[in-house]
């Protein structure tokens, strides 16, 4: 009995901190055990030439053969899950044991023996029954989540011992389970049984291939590291170099202003931009904007200078972005609904000496630069008639724009793109994008969001038109509808979460616009949604240091999961684990893009480019997987950086935001989907410092001063101590789910008092995933957004039977103040002014 329990004791060591080992798959895994428990095998035949060099490896540090195929099999199974940590059940005296081990860098002899010595270690112990060890460990005799007990991967010889597994499995197999057999001629026969419910039988040839590919690497170069050896066969390898590539001749030497004067002069007279009841023509736009980039120059804007924007959403932004350009400088877009702070920090980070701006904007403009206010009177003289030629250097490798975004130390980076990549995407959307669909393209996105490069300079080259969205329908997905609506807009770009009101606004039936989202994973029903509305949907991928796009997806059906495609032209791809070897088809790796897109690096972090950017090739940190089709699939991030609304956001910034507050002493901010039902929101989970009560209203405006909105967290979450793991860091998957309560409603509560405040209460508190809300609590220090907003007035219109734009929810934040104002619309009066 001693014995025994010692031998269970030794294994809870061994075994502490075990971790499934998710080998990406076909299907979902089942949800529990005894849901289609088929399995299917294959075979390979291991040339004797290969199996005497891997015998001489394993002999050359002490130990046979086996050990050395477990210890393949173990590598390929690493380099399929990307852990360096991994266990394989083998079955030992009718029994199953457990033999985990660490690759590191080893090479492949020490690899064998440290195989060998776990598997004796193992055996040792191998008196605790299978099924009475995974009880004794939390598993469970028949584990839990579709996974067999304590490994998901079985090593055995074949004959006698192969079917140990089997009795300990109860009614879930393992995912793989490898055995094999000598050959008179001295090579081997492996056998690879997989499940069917999680495995194509070609995503399991590709893992059989895998392994003798690294067993024929491993007898080439025995004194490798394993992890620097090939697990991709030579053909396949060629098929992803194929699969990644997308070689293009455009012609060379051409500029954003070339292309869209050339157009200009083709058709002068056609309408260019269309905003409200303005309508700009061609030669009226080359006109303003050549105007405005003479003045550029005279204030010395040249290459490579970067010039502040900083102007409502109109035609006069769109004159401003081609300006910079047609003076040779580099546009850097600065949304006046940002913080100050913020866009003071973006003017001193970029040194920009200009700034373009309008006169209601330039008490957000702090600093020592010069302001050239469009619309102030001297600057509103009729053009001369002329333009000068494009300035001298102005050429593809100067900066075209420079773009902040969310930083992970705190500090916002700004991506530096060149006039040649912009003008590759733009020939690549040319492509993509034919006339008719950039006939009639929406500019609803902000400057500073990088797929508005496309909404504003795609038409302008091909002869469409721009219909831009104010500021006002921008954020009223009823507006935007009607907006399409009456222009027969023919392209539609939108991230995924702005698509869903959108397809709202628009109703059922049909339209004759391209849909094409960005920005988020696409979920399979959505894109559902989008085949039934639009003509055509396009799903692209991109990070802004890759120039927008770097892939694009035509759907046609929507499936899971939905593919975020193949490579932009002139784009490179390639998909990598962590020491930058190419993993299989189907395998998780992070994507490297180079080519045509890349940008210049960050705007004056040589360090942070150079960690990021080498040989022309940025590292996105985005996981990524080939689909056998050549498609490529988004699985997630590498770090805890996320998108929400197509924004990038690193949880980094938000925390030093929120750690400069004097009431907090420790926090972390994360990304959840069971905060507000249906949507992903930003929780920070707060440490209050001793002896204060943070406020979370207070915290929420601390934050809006130096973050833009979509980096504020919706949610807050105060906890004595944030969850450690064993090294001591945060360990952000203990962090609780938020509650339901009232967070952010810090005034003593008052439940409403009619039946207008009733149904507004209603309708918030279902927006917002609150309990209660009452008569003066506030929309946004209840978590309140853009969005949820948005939602809220849909339904709230369902409720009153009236027409309620938006933005009435940013002047009457309360139940009670937006309830009067219903109430008075209803009764013949006017919407209070916002």
């Amino acid at each position: 009995m001693t014995e025994a329990l010692d031998a269970t004791a030794w294994w809870r060591a061994a075994l502490d901190g075990l971790e499934p080992l998710e080998l990406t798959a076909d299907r979902p895994r089942p949800a529990g055990p005894g849901a289609e428990p088929g399995t299917a095998e294959l075979v390979r035949a291991v040339p004797a030439a290969t199996a005497d060099a891997v015998r001489k490896a394993a002999a050359e540090h002490g130990v046979g053969l086996p050990a050395a195929l477990l210890g393949g099999f173990r590598a390929v199974l690493g380099r399929w899950a990307r852990k360096d940590d991994v266990a394989v059940g083998v079955p030992a005296d009718g029994n199953l044991v457990v033999v985990r081990t660490r690759l590191g860098d080893l090479s492949f002899g020490p690899l064998a023996a440290a195989v060998d010595a776990a598997l004796e270690q193992a055996r040792a112990r191998a008196g605790v029954p299978f099924p009475e060890l995974a009880a004794a460990l939390g598993a469970g005799p028949e584990g839990s989540g579709g996974h067999h007990p304590l490994v998901q991967a079985v090593f055995g010889a074949e004959p006698g011992e192969s079917g140990a597994y089997r009795a300990a499995a109860g009614s879930c197999p393992p995912d793989l389970a490898l055995t094999w057999a000598e050959e008179e001629d001295g090579g081997l026969r492996l056998r690879l049984e997989y499940r069917t419910a999680l495995f194509a039988a070609g995503t399991a040839a590709r893992f059989a291939d895998g392994l003798l590919t690294l067993l024929a690497a491993a007898g080439d170069r025995p004194d490798r590291p394993v992890r620097e050896l090939d697990v991709v066969p030579e053909e396949e390898r060629e098929t992803l170099r194929a699969w990644g590539r997308n070689p293009v001749a455009y012609p060379e030497g051409r500029t954003v202003w070339g292309l869209f004067a050339a157009q200009a002069a083709r058709t002068p007279d056609a309408v260019a931009v269309v905003f409200g009841d303005e309508e700009v023509t061609y030669r009226e736009l080359e006109a303003r904007a050549g105007r405005l980039a003479r003045r550029l120059r005279g204030l010395g804007v040249g290459r490579d200078v970067p010039v502040g924007v900083c102007l409502t959403r109109g035609s006069g932004l769109v004159v401003a972005l081609l300006a910079v350009l047609r003076a040779g400088g580099a546009y850097v877009p600065l949304d006046p609904e940002h913080p100050v702070e913020r866009l003071a920090f973006v003017l001193t980070d970029t040194a920009a000496p200009v700034v373009v701006t309008e006169e209601s904007l330039r008490g957000r403009l702090a600093g020592e630069r010069t302001l050239v206010v469009v619309d102030a009177p001297e600057e509103a003289a009729p053009a001369d008639g002329g333009t000068e030629a494009e300035p001298a250097g102005a050429g593809p490798d100067d900066l075209a724009y420079v773009l902040y975004t969310s930083g992970s130390t705190g500090t916002p980076k700004g991506v530096a793109v060149t006039v040649g990549s912009l003008t590759g995407l733009l020939h690549g959307m040319r492509d993509v994008f034919p006339a008719p669909e950039s006939d009639r393209v929406l500019f609803a996105t902000s400057a500073g969001f990088d797929i508005a490069a496309v909404e504003v300079f795609l038409p302008l080259i091909t002869g469409g038109r721009i219909i831009g969205a104010d500021r006002t329908q921008a954020r009223d997905p009823r507006a935007l509808a009607g907006l399409i609506d009456r222009h027969a807009v023919t392209l539609v770009q939108a991230t995924p979460s702005a698509w869903r009101p959108l397809l709202d606004a628009l109703g059922d039936g049909p339209r004759r616009f391209t849909v094409f989202t960005a920005g988020e994973a696409l979920p399979a029903e959505l894109a559902a949604r989008m085949l039934r509305t639009g003509r055509r949907v396009v799903n692209g991928y991109g990070p802004t240091e890759t120039t927008v796009y770097a892939t694009l997806a035509e759907i046609r059906e929507a499936s899971t999961p939905v593919p975020i495609g193949r490579p932009t032209p002139n784009t490179e791809l390639s998909v990598v684990d962590g020491h930058g070897l190419p993993v299989p088809v189907g395998v998780p790796g992070e994507l490297l893009v180079g080519g045509a897109g890349v940008a210049r690096g960050y705007l004056g972090r040589p360090d942070l480019t150079a960690e990021r950017f080498a040989d022309g090739v940025y590292r996105t940190g985005d996981l990524v997987r080939w689909l056998p089709d050549g498609n490529l699939e988004f699985l997630g991030r590498l770090d805890q950086q996320v998108k929400l609304r197509g924004f990038r956001v690193e949880p980094g910034e938000t925390e030093a935001a929120l750690l400069a507050h004097e009431d907090v002493a420790a926090c972390a901010v994360t990304v959840r989907d069971d905060a507000v039902p249906g949507e992903r929101v930003l929780v920070a989970y707060c440490v209050p410092a001793a002896g204060r009560t943070p406020a979370v209203t207070a915290l929420r405006e601390w934050c809006g001063r130096t973050l833009p909105d979509y980096m504020v967290p919706a949610v807050f979450v105060f906890l004595d101590a944030l969850p450690l793991t064993g090294s001591g860091k945060t360990d952000r998957a203990a962090l609780p789910a938020p509650g339901g309560d009232r967070t952010g409603a810090e005034a003593e509560f008052t439940a409403p008092r009619n039946a207008a405040e009733r149904a507004v209460a209603r309708v918030w508190a279902e927006a917002l995933w609150a309990d209660e809300v009452g008569a003066y609590d506030d929309f946004f220090a209840l978590g309140g957004d853009s969005l949820t907003a948005t939602r809220a007035a849909l339904k709230l219109q369902e409720e009153f039977g009236l027409e309620i734009p938006v933005q009435v929810l940013f002047a009457c934040t309360t139940v009670e103040s937006l309830a009067r104002a219903l109430m008075t619309v209803r009764r013949g009066g006017d919407w209070p002014a916002v």
